[in-house]
Order: C-alpha cells, then structure tokens, then sequence
C-alpha cells in the first residue's frame, strides 16, 4: 500500500506508514474521500464517518429524518455501548383524539396529508427536548427521555415537550379546523431499553411496569390533558405546575397510583427551583470565597474579571456563588443572571436572550410593539449612540426589524452584529454603573453565547465588570473558556466540612452515628448527593422527624442512589464515547479498584488503546491511578459513579463479565488465590458460579472478620446461603451451611441481635447429622450455649455448653474443649457460682493456644482476652483484688499485642471496676471514655449498655453528676434492642438509678433499681440481684425517702446473697451500711416504723 504522506510503499493496510509515520487514511464509503482516521465527519460529502459499514441508507435516514442531528451524532459515537442498557427515563405516551372521525371518509393520501401534519408537531416537541421517538403508530407516539443517552432532567423535558404537543395541536386545530385533540402520560422509572433492529436504524423497545404505567396515564387522561404519576412528578417537582387527582386504579397495578395533571412548566432555572426548596448551610470554601472578593474588588476598582467555578455535578458552584452575591456585592451594582441548558446548545444567544429579557425586564405579556419601544427606551438610557444596534437586539428577541440596513444583511452577518450590539451595551452598562453577570452551566452554553462572553473577558480590564460563570469540568462539553478566564476549581468537601453539612442536615442525635458514616462514605464530599441521600432516607421513613433534628427510622439495610443523583451520573457517562463508556463499565464489574491487568483482559484490547481510554476516563474525573507495589491500578473517584456506571449493564452481560472476571483471576494468581479472595467471592457469586462461591465467599467471610466489618461479614453469609441454595443436596453443602450460620453469629454478636443468633443456631443445627462431622456439632453447640447466656437462658446454656464438651472429648478436639469449658466458666460467672468459674477458667489458662485465639471459639473478642476478663471479673467479686488486677493486665496485655479494639473495650469495663475498687477513679474514667469511643466507632451496638453503664459509674464516683446523666441516657436513645440483648441492662440500669439518687432524685431512682433487679431476677443472675437490692437499700435510706425499714430489708437481701455467692467486696459493703443504720438514733426510728401503722 503507498502512503499518501511520503509515497512509501510496503505499509500494510489499517497500519501506520513504515517510513514517516503517518496515520492510515480512512475512505468514505459513499464518496471515497480519503480521511483521517479521528475525523467524525467525511470532507467530501459530510455524511458522519463512524457509521458502522452495515448502517445502509435507509438507517441513515431514519437517524437524519426521526433523531434530532445533535442526538444522532451521540447516539453514533456510543456504538454498541447503547444496544442493550438499563436507564432511568420518562417515557411519554400521546394519542390523538378525533382523528378517526376526522379521517374516517378519506382516501388513504388524503388522510395521511391531514395527520402527518400533527404527528410532526409531535414529533417535533420531542426532539426540542432531546427526547427519543421510539414508536409511532397511526395516530400517537411513544417517546423517552433519559434514553437511549441519559439526561439528568428527563422529567422535566418529558414536561416541557408534553406542553409543546399540546399547545402545537391547539395552533393546528385553530389553523385547520381540525377537531383533533390530544391526551398525554407520562411516568418515570427504570427500563431495559434494547434494539429491535440490528443497526442504527433500530427501533428501541423499553419493556417493563415503567412504560406500562405511562400508557396508562395516557389512557385515563381526558382530550387536552397531560397526566403523570408522582414518580415524573416527583423528579420535576419545582419546575413545573400541577394539579392533583389523587389516587387511581390502574388495570395491572396491584396498588392505587397517585395521579398529577400537568399544567404549565413556568421557566424556571435548577437555582431558583433549589433555593424554593430551601437552602443548606454553606461550609467551608474559605479558599474559594476569597478568590472571588478579589475579582469583585478588582472590578470595582475598574479591572474587570471573567472567572469561571470549575466542578462537577451538585459540589455547590451555584450555592457558593450565589452566597458571595448576597454577602458581598453592593447596591450599587447591577446584577443580571442567566443561565444555559443542555436541550438548547443548537439554539444561537439563548443565554443571551434571556439575560437581555431580564436586563430590559421584557415578559411573556408584553406585545411586540411593547417589546420594540422598551429596547429602544433601555437602549437610550443606557447609551443614546448605541441605538443603531435596536434591529440587532429585536432580532435577539424573535422579533423582526424593517429597517432597510438590517434587512439587506445576510444570516452571518446578523448573527456578527447581534454578537458586537450585546458587546457593545454591556461595556456600557458597565462603564454607567459597576456589573455583575452570572453565567450557570456553561458549559451548555451555545457556540455565540460562548464567542459573545469570550469577547467580554477579552475587553472587560478597564471597566467595572465582573463576570462569573459556572461550569462542569467535562472536556467534551462546550461553552465559552478563552485564555482570558480565570478558572476556579471546586472541589469536594473535605471530610470536616462534610461532617459539618451533614450534622446541619440531620441534627445530632447520636443514633445516626453509624448512618452518617455510611452516607459520608457514599456521597464523596458532594453537597448536592448528602442533602439527596438525606431526603430519600427521610422519604423511606429511615429518618424521622424534622431537618437539622431526625432521629433513627426503620433499619437501611441498604441505601438506595436517590433517581436525581443517578440521573445527573448517567448523563455524565453518557456524554463518554463508545469506547471510554465500555472500559468504565467493565471496570464498574471489576470493582471500585481495578487492576489494569484484570481490565485489559476483560475488554480484550490492545494495551496502548486501552491506555488511551484510561486517560480519557482520568481527564473526566471518572477514575484516578492508584499507586501499588504490585501492578498499575485505577480506582473509581467516586462510589456512586461506579454504582450507576454497573446498574447500567444488563444483568446477562454483568453475569458474563463476572465469570470472565473468575477466571482472568484464576489463572493470574493459581499459586496466591488468598490474595484475591474478596474479588472472587464477590465474581463468582454474581457470576453465578455457584460451586466456586462457597469456598471463596468462606474465606472471604473470615477475611471480614478480622477487619471487624460485620455487616459485610453478615452480607456474604447471606449470598453464601442464598448460593448453596443453588446446589445439589451434600455433606459438602450441609457443612457449608453450617459454616456460614457459625461466621454469622460471630458478626451478630457485636450488633446486639442475639434472638437472630439464636435462630441461625437452631438452623446450623439441623445441618449437623446430615453434615456427619461431630467437630462441627460441638462448635455448634458452643456458640448456641454462649447465645443463650446472652439472653439469660442459663440452664440450657450450660446443657449445650456440656453436649459441647463431651462431644469435644470424645473427639479429643483441644479447641472445642477448651471452648466447651471456658462458656460453662462464663455460665458459672453470671449465676453466682464465682468460685467454679475461676476453677474452670484456670483450666481453660492451660489449654489457651495462639491457634484457639485465632479461631476466636465463637466469641467476637479474642479467646485469650474474654477469658481473663472473667477470671478478673470473678476473681474482684470474692475479693482477691491484686490477683484480678493481674488478670486484667494480662486480658490488657493481649488484647493489645493482637491490636484488637473490641477485646479492649471488653477488659476495659473489668478494669475500670478494679480501678474504682482501689480508689483509682481518674483511671476509670480515662479508660471507660476510651472504651465508649471504641463502642461507637465500631458500633459494638451489644456493648452499648454495659459500658454507658460503667463510665457512668466512674463519673458518678469522680463528681461528674451531669455526665453521668448525658452518658447513661444515650444507649435508649441509640436504639439499642433490650429485647434481644437483655445482658447488659442491669449494670445501665444501676447506674441510672444511683445517678438519680445523687441528683436528688430518689423516687424516680427506685423504680429504676426495681427496674433493674426485676431483670436480673428474670435471668437468675443472683449476683446482678445482690447489687439492685444494695442500691435499693441506700435509696430508701435516702433523705428525701426515709424508708428505713425498706432500707434494712434490702441491706439484709443483699447481704445474705453477696455472702451466698461468695461476693466478699459486696458482703462487706452491705455490712458496712446497715452498720450505720445501728446506730442509736437510726434504731428508734426503726423502732417507730416497726409500731402500730409503721412500715
């Protein structure tokens, strides 16, 4: 082949030129003009060059005849990637009504000449709006919006369009008196939009309850009506005017549908529709704030600024820019606002047009001749020598001029002098009285909107100007950008300020403590993504009550992407090409990290162009390189972007890549497979390669564990089930299965819930015969006699905790045994058999092994740790202090060495009591802060009790009344269940009664003491019953309650139990407060009460 550069021959067909390098030209199929290969657009004949060769004429006139030019042209560069996707849209249904009488005695011609004429206008409403008509019929269309490329405001365009139909067929019926009409649905949701062709020239079919619900509407719609569902009305709330029909019964809709009949769509910028709604808190931007002051002062000092607030999609430009307006700018200044969208780029000085309209404060009301002698009047004032340029300006506004100079120009050169007049008035304003333009989204901006403000930025230095403009950072968006900008980058919110935004947004209960993580993590830093998250929490009934003071709903298991923030994700990725669009959607498969290796593989093309797209993708914001020591590797900046890029993919294809993804991993890591685990577990499942699941999702469940990510750890377990669904009935399946509910419990036991330990307990437990492992029955059994003790059950806690080791020594299994006897030591512990608990428990310090801790033994803290713990706990309540302080080093010591946070905060409430035992109270309160700071932050929800209880112990005993209060509220008010996780209470309970007795409040402090002996009474935990009936004798020993024969009675209980149990420290303590009840003036009191009438 010879090259066409240099005239070399040998250059190999598709390939650059050998000798000078020259790309390979590209040859239009229609005219055989010789191309470059990076052209869109043939230089012979103009026909678009990336129209696949099996794209024929018909389908190039379907796309030029039914696709708006601008949406072609998209819908061409993102080749295959839109055959088959699952999108949020509006889909429109409308229908002529009339049109049957009307064409009912005509010839065919005759009837398509009277209906052509108003399916056009149809039509037409739709392509104004970016929409897609995807069906016509003989009178009616079906179009979408949002689909086959989305569009952030899909509903509101289905809107605009819908209101376009209906006032075109009105201007036709007046035009032709024609008595057609037309009726309108609408509704917005997901739908699976798919080819029913096999090129461009396709048809796209959206199937589903969205499109079903929208010909409904259209169905139950009168002549001249649009009706839409709360879904579209919901998305276009603010923008739009409606009136309410409330609920309808729809055929195939099992629920009622709240019905809204659209009528009017005032205009209306997204600002003004967002500060209706209500404004959040600005936080932070100090930066940013400052830069814009100086270009204000700048320009007030006659050195006119253009800048331009650079970000991406909802991180607050207009809000930032809007606050420093309100803040800053004098009254003095003329303000004009305008603002550019996406459905009017092909619209030239739309901008413009409508900041003139603005400036000249021109209505809808206003007559034509009322518009031509405002202009001329604004004109005068603002500059008499200027009023040549009134045709220019009328012609702005749609209006025509007369005048033989401006008629005797042609298109170009119009459009030239349009540009230099709105130049030219705006210099003057300025030079009249300082000016401030704001400019939102320009980057929609239309090509003489953008030349006419880059002129602007060119010649504004000597005048009080100041233009401020917002846009996206999107390379492949347009807008005015000359070099005479300044460009101000937005980026998110940093985590403080976010936090900030968020406690402004929610209040600061401390239940959503764990919420607002999770919401944090998911929105990135973005303002607008928080205060949608938050809406659609509070829609879900997740939050309750009002802004800036929710408190915690119903459980998110799960928190759904809000449809406006999808919409606005979809739109940007749907502005990428073919190519880039694929790579990030496969890398959307992959995960939020992706390995080049993994991705290079899975779309299978050449390392260079794969290196291309990465770049385009890193250009957009859309991935950043990740630096690892192993290999090259991207990550997804934001997790939402990677959520909405997947969801796009149909679920055949996810299951495609997924198993693809299996085996590219496989293969790449045979000898270091643990490496990969999550990878694969999370692949193989959605894969659904069931039996390379289980073992990979095991692993993967332990690999949780130890990073304490329970809820994972619990998300796994239940894929992990859900696959051996899917496989043949086994002794491998039933151990499986066993498995699972063994690492679940591990999780849930953290979390508080022990009913649903017990439960998933009772299942594993059904598994064990047919699982024929004895090993697996004992851990079994261990774990169900630590899930009992939880909820107070002691008895048939130690008959499993026995069944455990007796299985455990016939099978001579160290670890089970070792379990087996350190649950009958707890079992002992908590009944009051103190000194069996520490004779178990010193057996069990012979057995301990770093193998046993690491298995944990079904505890979620550390073996090693929990055991000590109780010997300390056992070992201060018969009074042995220095040997249970030693434990408790030693329980310190280890939980320590192995970094573990939770088995800190388990010995730490141990210690805190020896600390306090000793006198030590500034130690206890340091170390159970510290403990309440691990149970939140890890939401070691099961803890909560226990260790409010405890730091408000040593408050109490350090002074700290109002602290003690604060703190031993807060577990009620986190939503703690007390109904599944009674172990605990009591110990909250005493401090809350005593914290009512210091502060004066005796009365309501009994009820809280009977409250908590009442509980340890239900549970048969006599030494929890020995403290209560102590506290309820120092209350009625109290002076403002003065029972003292209740006072003795109590002291006594309490007493003959501590001395039962061998609780030498309480014995004494009892002894010690009815030795001051024996004294003399105690004693006639008593006396007294013991007479007639007394107590």
């Amino acid at each position: 082949m010879r090259c066409p550069i240099c005239g070399a021959d040998g250059s190999e067909p598709g390939h650059p030129c050998r000798q000078c390098g020259a790309a390979p030209q590209v040859r239009c199929e229609h005219c055989d003009f010789p191309n470059q290969p990076f052209a869109r657009f043939c230089g012979g004949c103009g026909r678009p060059t990336t129209i696949p060769a099996s794209l024929d004429a018909g389908a190039l006139a379907f796309l030029q005849s039914r696709v708006p030019a601008a949406l072609a042209e998209r819908m061409l560069r993102s080749g295959n990637a839109m055959l088959g996707e699952r999108k949020h849209v509006t889909i429109l249904f409308a229908d002529l009504r009339g049109s049957t009488a009307l064409v009912d005695q005509l010839d065919p011609e005759q009837a398509l000449a009277v209906i052509a004429p108003v399916i056009r206008v149809l039509m037409e409403a739709v392509h104004q709006n970016d929409g897609f008509v995807n069906q016509t019929h003989g009178d009616g269309i079906m179009a979408m919006f949002g689909a086959p490329l989305a569009c952030e405001e899909h509903a509101v365009r289905a809107c605009h369009a819908a209101l376009a139909m209906r006032e075109g067929v009105r201007v036709l019926r007046r035009e032709r008196a024609n008595p057609i009409d037309v009726r309108i649905g609408l509704n917005s949701g997901e739908v699976v939009i798919h080819s029913i062709g096999n090129d461009l020239s396709m048809h796209y079919e959206a199937a589903g309850k969205t499109t079903h619900l929208a010909a409904r509407m259209e169905a139950l719609a009168e002549p001249g009506t649009i009706l839409m569902t709360a879904a579209t009305y919901h998305l276009a709330k603010g923008f739009v005017d409606v009136k309410p029909r409330g609920s309808q019964t729809v055929r195939g809709i099992q629920e009622p549908v709240e019905v809204f009949e659209l009528l009017d769509a005032p205009a209306r910028t997204r600002w003004q529709v967002r500060a209706e709604r209500g404004l959040s808190a600005l936080k932070g931007r100090m930066a940013e704030r400052a830069v814009l002051r100086e270009a204000y002062e700048s320009a007030t000092d006659r050195k006119g600024k253009a800048i331009a607030v650079i970000g991406a999609p909802g991180v607050g430009k207009s809000r930032l820019v809007h606050e420093f307006i309100r803040l800053n700018v004098a009254r003095n200044w003329v303000v004009l606002e305008t603002a550019c969208a996406s459905q009017r780029t092909s619209s030239s000085y739309d901008a413009i047009s409508t900041l003139v309209r603005t400036w000249f404060k021109l209505g809808p009301g206003h007559a034509p001749n009322e518009v031509a002698g405002r202009v001329r009047e604004q004109i005068a004032e603002i500059d008499p020598t200027l009023l040549s340029f009134t045709p220019a300006v009328l012609s702005l506004l749609d209006l025509n001029s007369d005048e033989p100079g401006w008629q005797s120009l042609d298109p170009v050169q119009r459009r030239q002098q349009v540009g230099e007049a709105v130049r030219a008035l705006i210099l003057a304003q300025a030079r009249k009285a300082p000016l401030l333009i704001l400019v939102e989204d320009l980057h929609w901006a239309d090509t003489e909107t953008a030349l006419v403000l880059d002129s602007l930025a060119d010649t504004l230095h000597s005048v009080s100007l100041l233009i401020v403009a917002t846009r996206r950072p999107e390379a492949s968006t347009g807008g005015a950008f000359g070099p005479a900008w300044l460009r101000l980058a937005l980026p998110p919110l940093d985590a403080t300020e976010a936090g900030e935004l968020l406690d402004w947004l929610m209040g600061a209960d401390i239940g959503l403590t764990q919420l607002k993580r999770r919401l944090l993590a998911q929105a990135q830093g973005n303002p607008l993504f928080l205060e949608e998250l938050v809406r659609s929490l509070q829609e879900a009934n997740v939050l309750e009550g009002e802004q800036g003071h929710y408190r915690a709903g119903k459980p998110a298991e799960r928190i759904e992407i809000p449809q406006t923030v999808q919409s606005v994700l979809a739109a940007r990725i749907d502005l990428l090409d073919g190519m880039p669009k694929t790579v990030l959607q496969t890398a959307a498969i992959i995960g939020k990290d992706v390995p080049v290796y993994l991705l290079s593989r899975m779309v299978d093309v050449p390392a260079a162009q794969l290196a291309a797209q990465l770049e385009v993708l890193e250009a957009a914001d859309f991935l950043y390189t990740v630096k690892s020591a192993s290999a090259p590797e991207y990550s997804f900046k934001h997790e939402l972007t990677r959520e909405v890029a997947y969801n796009t993919v149909l679920l055949a294809r996810r299951r495609t890549l997924h198993s693809l993804a299996v085996q590219i991993i496989e293969a790449n890591f045979a000898d270091r497979l643990d490496e990969q685990v999550d990878r694969l577990a999370e692949h193989a499942y959605s894969g659904e390669l069931w039996e390379k699941a289980v073992p990979y999702q095991l692993r993967s469940a332990r690999r949780a564990m130890k990073r304490w990510a329970n809820h994972e750890v619990i998300r796994i377990v239940e894929r992990g089930i859900e696959t051996l669904s899917h496989l043949p009935d086994s002794p491998e399946k039933w151990k499986a299965a066993i498995d699972f509910r063994l690492a679940a419990v591990i999780a849930l036991e953290p979390l508080g819930r022990h009913r649903r330990i017990a439960e998933v307990l009772a299942e594993a437990s059904q598994f064990t015969d047919a699982a024929g492992d004895p090993r697996r029955t004992a851990g079994v059994n261990c774990q169900l006699a630590v899930a009992l003790w939880r909820l107070g059950r002691h008895g048939a806690a130690m008959a499993a905790a026995e069944a455990a080791y007796d299985i455990a020594s016939e099978t001579r299994s160290t670890p089970f045994i070792f379990a087996a006897l350190h649950n009958i030591g707890i079992i002992h512990h908590e009944t009051g058999a103190f000194h069996k608990a520490v004779e178990v428990h010193r057996r069990c310090q012979a057995l301990i092994t770093p193998e046993i801790d690491e298995k944990r033994a079904g505890w979620a803290s550390f073996p090693s740790v929990t055991l000590h713990t109780f010997l300390a706990d056992s070992l201060l309540e018969l009074g042995e202090i220095e040997e249970a302080e030693a434990m408790a080093e030693e329980a310190v010591r280890r939980a320590d060495a192995v970094n573990h946070a939770y088995s800190r905060s388990f010995i730490y409430h141990i210690r805190s009591r020896i600390h306090l035992a000793k006198g030590e109270v500034a130690a206890a309160v340091a170390l159970m802060e510290e403990a309440w700071r691990i149970c939140v932050d890890l939401e070691i929800i099961q803890m909560y009790p226990v260790t409010a209880g405890r730091l408000g112990e040593a408050y109490l005993d350090a002074g700290k009344i109002d602290a003690a209060l604060q703190i031993v509220s807060l577990p009620e008010k986190l939503d703690v269940p007390q109904a599944e996780n009674t172990y605990g209470w009591y110990y909250l309970f005493l401090a809350q009664a005593r914290a009512c007795l210091m502060s004066g409040r005796p009365h309501e402090a009994y009820g809280i003491a009977r409250k908590a002996f009442e509980l340890a009474n239900e549970r048969g935990e006599r030494p929890q019953q020995a403290h209560a009936l102590k506290l309820l004798g120092e209350i009625c020993a109290a002076p403002k309650r003065r029972t003292l024969g209740d006072a003795e009675k109590y002291l006594r209980e309490a007493r003959d139990l501590a001395e039962d149990c061998s609780m030498r420290l309480l014995a004494e303590r009892c002894r010690a407060s009815l030795g001051k009840m024996d004294k003399p003036w105690t004693r006639r009191v008593l006396d007294a009460l013991r007479g007639p009438g007394g107590g």
